[in-house]
């Protein structure tokens, strides 16, 4: 109840409540843990030394070159059987070629996870991947609505992941008058917040005010000359 006294006239009061992963974190802390710390529902832990990030495609590159096993005379990518060296490379091929077209499929749902889940899928959703986070709750005619919206938009902005959890799952104590509530994050940030109808320009929004909203945080593109919601809907 304490979080949310300003919450009506100021939308910044969410930026110091809302998760965002630590990047440097102590071995005995949970992913939770330290989200309830940035709330202040914990006392604060020492920083650990931070832990490089793993890149996959210099990893990609090495399990290439394991699978076509070390070169004669140290010339990379050459052995003295060629069959082989090639089988190799076309099985390489194929699924590198079954990886990217899985990413260019993208996501294209609105998919429910909880709040075990919200790290993993959000804080670490992958280099330079949008997300969408739709706090709602469940038999709530404003919830209902949006998410028929959000499914429209996952559709046809496949390359943003579009989330929903419920609002209490998400933060205890949530109000229920600031539903629907979007959460707009991309590298462990969160870059936008639309909080209640008003955010949308009132109870007679749609689509369209929504992908204003996620375009002018960068998430999406738009072919929408204004802003539809400039003016109160009535």
């Amino acid at each position: 109840g304490q979080y949310w006294a300003a919450v009506a006239g100021d939308t910044h009061t969410y930026m110091s409540l809302l998760p965002t992963e630590s990047r440097s974190r102590d071995p005995v802390s949970t992913d939770w843990d330290d989200i309830q710390r940035r709330l202040g529902n914990l006392p604060p832990l020492e920083e650990a030394a931070s832990v490089l990030a793993w890149e996959p495609e210099e990893a990609s590159d090495r399990a290439l070159q394991q699978r076509l096993g070390p070169a004669e005379g140290g010339a990379p990518g050459c052995s003295d059987d060629a069959s082989a060296d090639t089988d190799a490379l076309e099985q390489w091929r194929a699924e590198r070629l079954a990886q990217l077209k899985g990413l260019a499929g993208g996501f294209g749902t609105l998919v429910l996870i909880t709040r075990e889940q919200f790290v993993a899928e959000v804080n670490r959703a992958g280099d330079g991947v949008g997300v969408v986070v739709f706090l709602h709750k469940p038999k709530h005619y404003p919830s209902a609505y949006m998410e028929v919206l959000l499914e429209r938009l996952a559709a046809k902005h496949r390359a943003v992941k579009f989330c929903r959890i419920g609002h209490h799952d998400c933060i205890p104590d949530y109000p229920d008058a600031n539903l629907p509530t979007l959460l707009m994050y991309r590298d462990d940030d969160l870059l936008r917040q639309c909080v209640g109808l008003a955010a949308f320009g009132g109870d007679a929004y749609g689509v369209d005010d929504v992908e204003w909203e996620l375009a002018e945080a960068g998430l999406v593109s738009t072919d929408l000359p204004a802003n539809p919601h400039a003016q109160r809907h009535r």
